[in-house]
């Protein structure tokens, strides 16, 4: 896929998976292929704060989640 040709890029619930190399391989090719002015939506799980999701989400993130920052990741590749 040629550099800059699309106008969004979207991912959900799939981050949360990945190590931090492929991470940062993903970022850097959405980077690379999202047009100035792009949408790149990123849709993830997060702890929840709401009491009533706590028990649920504990117990699923105990299981499954790996630990990211993605923010420093998306800083890294200039998102």
């Amino acid at each position: 896929m040629p550099t800059v040709s699309l106008t969004g890029v979207r991912s959900s619930v799939a981050m949360h998976e990945m190590q931090r190399a492929q991470l940062r391989q993903i970022f850097q090719e959405v980077y690379r292929v999202l047009k100035p002015g792009g949408l790149f939506i990123l849709v993830d799980i997060h702890r929840h704060t709401n009491p009533v999701f706590r028990s649920g989400l504990a117990v699923f993130l105990w299981l499954f989640e790996t630990e990211t920052d993605l923010g420093s990741l998306l800083a890294e590749v200039g998102l």
